[in-house]
């Protein structure tokens, strides 16, 4: 691959993660390039891999995915470098991540890691996203790694049902009108 395409493909990665407002995932962005037709997986990852070496995208791994989002500097690179991209590219871009920002970003809320812990159990990570900020983040014990995957992958399928129920069942018109009664200033 020429220094030219690799530079090329480094400025598309990078304004693509300029046009969404939270981090996307390895085969998202690999998407972008391979449904558009641009080149292949190979050349999108080498890109990747230098703009996280130079700083410029920030990786966030877990056992399942890896997220990427632009740096400060990185933000800084592609607005001074925008122009040099054709208008047809990231036009191109810019449609397809209309098309699927929908799906793009439910896909990344739902986050999902485990681990050992100390004690020798496994411990599950479940995290809906907003952006950067966690709308829910709980952590689950579980007793072995089968459990614990299992426990991840079924959480990126049903975490906004589960987020939903623990909502409704705490703000349920009979807690809060009893909060409110608990805080109401008692009359002597």
């Amino acid at each position: 691959m020429s220094q030219q395409l690799n530079t090329l493909y480094k400025l598309m990665t990078m304004y693509t993660l300029s046009r969404v407002d939270f981090a996307l995932t390895n085969s998202q962005i690999t998407n972008v390039f391979l449904d558009l037709g641009y080149t292949n997986y190979f050349n999108v990852q080498y890109a990747l891999g230098e703009l996280v070496d130079t700083g410029l995208v920030h990786e966030e791994a877990y056992p399942d995915y890896r997220y990427y989002a632009l740096t400060e500097s990185g933000r800084e690179s592609i607005e001074a470098l925008r122009s040099t991209l054709s208008a047809s590219i990231r036009t191109d871009i810019d449609d397809y991540l209309k098309k699927m920002r929908l799906e793009f970003r439910e896909a990344v809320s739902s986050r999902a890691e485990y681990y050992r812990t100390t004690d020798g159990d496994w411990a599950v990570r479940c995290r809906i996203m907003d952006h950067t900020t966690a709308l829910i983040d709980m952590t689950l014990t579980v007793p072995n790694e089968t459990q614990a995957k299992a426990v991840s992958q079924e959480w990126k399928e049903k975490s906004q049902e589960i987020y939903a129920m623990v909502i409704h069942k705490l703000t349920q018109p009979d807690h809060i009108d009893r909060i409110v009664e608990e805080e109401a200033p008692q009359a002597e």
